[in-house]
């Protein structure tokens, strides 16, 4: 008797393990079909031999036999569940990863009160003369309702940054407001002590549509923007790193141009000339938007990253080995990096015992803030803005190179919980995935030139500074046509 009650548990055993498998089974393969995330060649394949695999497993744990081949089904069962069960997690994670990352057509505008005697409170304000700066009227209103709910003020308007820093200085006014990101530009040329007392935040819509096309069969172009700040990546700031990769899903090629942060171009909403970099200040609208313009071309798609907030996913990586060039200079503006050394500002631009310092050499092993250093380096590299660009896309490349190694694949999730908050594109998931299944699909070989724009050194109005002269790097014309020319033919 105690037998038959025996065998009848064990048999319910067995056919619980079975369902259980079975509907992870089922489960598992909903997730793929309803987020396309494979070529449906290889679901097909792969779902009729492990649908055969599965269904041969049920059935020898629900019949008589020996003990050996009931345990063997009872471990591959496990398996089976175990794998299901992180790939269902780890396609959710990937799915929740492109929808953390689209881009909702906002971004986030800054703006400050700076003052001159850093003891200053924003109530010490109330009932004083602000200044403004009067070309941004639209977006700064929405900022002085805040304002406006914690002081009293007389505001002045201003065309340019420096004339509302002398007044301040001679204390014609008491406080400036303006974008942080202009005023940040502003003080990254001019050797002015200012304090910023007060800061409040507003959503701006960007301007400027983008044409989707079918990726996997007419060709497109994403312009990569690296924003070299801390905080949100949806934030106004500067636009350091400009690559623009046109891709031709035909014939396998992509060209990489990569345009200097300096160069003297026109913004694309306000009819007037600036660096490349201040575009970003605006949107990331308006830097693919003036690219456009530049190269006399479409872009269909954008990516903006947050390059500091790469240093920890460098560091989960375990770091990343690139050829680290040796500096024309030794020098980095006034600081002595040592011979065949690369130093620069640490992630909260500090120097002195927080210096970075980076050995040249064939393949360096860097951490985030390294990483982060040698992509921000220019001043001890002859060709500056190209030197950097190019090290940028070499620290890109050996990111990527880590990220698809299998040793990462138990860092998966964190890795992807970490780029979310460093990237956002207007690329939807099911484009992602397309292009993933058509790579997946064809395993095309991609044939990949790189092109720079290159320019000759100049002073020059610049929009955002209020038509105040500064440094840029005018567009050489012959490489320009250069550029042209190798779009047109790698676009068709």
């Amino acid at each position: 008797m105690k037998k038959v009650v025996h065998k009848k548990k064990t048999n319910k055993f067995y056919k619980i393990l079975s369902f259980i498998l079975l509907l992870f089974t089922v489960f598992s393969f909903s997730v793929l079909l309803y987020f396309d995330v494979l070529p449906t060649k290889y679901l097909i394949i792969g779902g009729i031999l492990l649908s055969i695999i599965i269904l041969f497993v049920i059935y020898k744990l629900n019949v008589k036999t020996c003990l050996f081949t009931k345990l063997l089904c009872v471990l591959l069962t496990v398996i089976f569940i175990f794998i299901e069960l992180l790939g269902t997690i780890y396609a959710f994670g990937t799915i929740d990863f492109f929808n953390n990352i689209f881009d909702t057509g906002y971004q986030s505008e800054s703006y400050g009160v700076y003052v001159i005697n850093k003891d200053l409170k924003l109530k010490d304000l109330n009932n004083k003369k602000i200044g403004i700066k009067n070309d941004e009227e639209s977006n700064i209103n929405k900022a002085l309702d805040k304002l406006k709910s914690k002081i009293k003020y007389e505001l002045l308007d201003y065309e340019r940054i420096t004339d509302m820093v002398k007044d301040l200085k001679e204390e014609k006014i008491n406080g400036i407001f303006i974008n942080v990101a202009l005023m940040d530009s502003f003080l990254q040329d001019h050797d002015e002590e200012l304090t910023q007392i007060y800061t409040t935040e507003i959503l701006v819509k960007n301007e400027g549509e983008f044409k989707t096309v079918n990726v996997t069969k007419k060709p497109f172009a994403i312009y990569l923007s690296g924003v070299d700040t801390i905080g949100r990546v949806n934030q106004s700031a500067r636009s350091d790193v400009n690559i623009v990769a046109y891709v031709n899903p035909i014939t396998g090629k992509i060209l990489l141009v990569n345009t200097p942060r300096d160069y003297y171009i026109n913004l694309y909403s306000k009819n007037a000339k600036d660096k490349l970099t201040h575009a970003g200040i605006y949107g990331v609208n308006e830097s693919a938007k003036s690219l456009e313009l530049l190269y006399d071309t479409e872009i269909n798609y954008y990516v903006r990253i947050n390059f500091t907030s790469f240093i920890k996913i460098i560091d989960n990586l375990g770091g990343i080995t690139v050829d680290v060039d040796k500096p024309d200079y030794r020098y980095n503006n006034d600081k002595d990096c040592g011979i065949g050394y690369i130093c620069e500002q640490n992630s909260k631009r500090e120097w002195e015992d927080k210096t970075i310092y980076i050995k040249s050499g064939k393949n360096i092993k860097l951490n985030g803030e390294q990483a982060l250093a040698y992509a921000r380096n220019r001043h001890q590299f002859a060709s500056g803005d190209n030197a950097r660009g190019i090290h940028q896309q070499e620290i890109i490349k050996a990111m990527i190179e880590k990220i698809i190694s299998p040793s990462i694949i138990t860092k998966y999730n964190t890795i992807l919980k970490d780029l979310s908050k460093g990237i956002i594109t207007n690329i939807d998931q099911k484009t992602i995935t397309k292009l993933i299944n058509y790579e997946l699909d064809t395993n095309k070989k991609w044939d990949i030139e790189m092109i720079s724009g290159k320019g000759t050194n100049g002073f020059d109005t610049c929009y955002s500074l209020g038509k105040y002269k500064a440094y840029v790097l005018v567009p050489d014309e012959d490489n320009l046509i250069e550029i042209k020319s190798k779009i047109k033919e790698i676009m068709g």
